[in-house]
């Protein structure tokens, strides 16, 4: 049995959404460049711990902005990425458009049988928690590392929250809390419950951390 961090479609149609438009505002700002981050934290918390790395890509799209290494693995979804994109080949937003998703149970079956799986990628509320909800269902030990989600990209240059080392859920949660307790702990806590409510995000159970 292993233990799996599995990263959901690191595309540059996703990696760009959240990069600056022009890669020379990072020094004239004086901003760390994401990638390199991401790629030493995925490492850091999970390759160099005994975690088997595996990336989840669509069959027509090539991997963006992370460097695997040679002991890492791809697996792909049932689904072309331009079943799920609502932009065409020309770059007009479709009509009437349906998103469809990657069947989430061959997907996880894809990675064979497993102690414990973490998950981060694009995008928390939306496919990283449809696959991790059907993980949960397959009786699998799931959690979502939220910091290495589509989150990454605003809270790595919080200095005083991010360890590049360790994903902490109960510091998350203070972090992600903090800017509505101005109206209150209670409305901040009902907040966050709203938003994080479902069990592969693990705070409907005691948090531990990550690493």
């Amino acid at each position: 049995m292993r233990k799996i961090f599995l990263y959901l479609y690191p595309i540059k149609e996703y990696a760009s959404m959240f990069l600056f438009h022009d890669d020379k505002l990072y020094d004239e700002w004086n901003v760390k460049r994401p990638l390199p981050i991401l790629n030493e934290c995925i490492k850091k918390r999970y390759r160099d711990n005994g975690y088997q790395v595996i990336y989840a890509l669509y069959p027509d799209k090539e991997i963006f902005g992370i460097i695997p290494k040679e002991e890492d693995k791809v697996i792909y979804t049932d689904i072309l990425f331009s079943e799920n994109s609502a932009i065409d080949d020309n770059g007009k937003e479709k009509k009437d458009f349906t998103p469809k998703y990657p069947n989430e149970q061959l997907l996880i079956k894809q990675l064979g049988d497993i102690e414990e799986l973490v998950i981060g990628g694009y995008h928390f509320s939306d496919c990283v928690k449809r696959v991790g909800e059907m993980a949960l269902a397959m009786g699998i030990n799931t959690i979502i590392d939220l910091d290495l989600t589509d989150l990454f990209f605003n809270l790595y240059r919080q200095e005083d929250y991010f360890n590049i080392e360790e994903y902490n859920p109960e510091k998350f949660k203070r972090q992600m809390m903090k800017h509505d307790l101005r109206y209150g702990e209670e409305v901040a806590l009902e907040q966050f419950n709203f938003v994080y409510s479902s069990p592969v995000y693990g705070f409907d159970k005691e948090c531990k951390k990550t690493k």
